[in-house]
């Protein structure tokens, strides 16, 4: 999953993540000291979704920066499951009956 690794490396060298919805998918841009460090898209949607919820308005600074950054790998592990589980589900429709 590229896009967790971009992730992972945004969240290392910024103190403020934008989340920014177009036709593409979620723009991420990280912020440091008000400049943009780096930007990338996330086309995957369990990720998108998962992003969405931890800012407020497409915002993730503060605490709520400061908690993703450090509880990475927990972030990472749950939307690696949902796609799994996504992928399971669709697969093997019969064991989720």
């Amino acid at each position: 999953m590229r896009e967790l690794e971009r992730l992972q490396e945004g969240l290392g060298k910024s103190n403020m993540l934008l989340l920014k919805k177009t036709q593409q998918g979620l723009e991420c841009i990280f912020l440091r000291e008000g400049m943009a460090v780096d930007s990338f898209m996330v086309q995957q949607g369990i990720l998108a979704d998962a992003l969405n919820k931890t800012g407020i308005n497409g915002i993730v600074e503060g605490n709520n920066f400061a908690r993703l950054k450090t509880d990475y790998s927990w972030f990472s592990l749950h939307v690696k499951s949902r796609a799994l589980y996504m992928q399971l589900q669709q697969t093997q429709p019969q064991v989720f009956i």
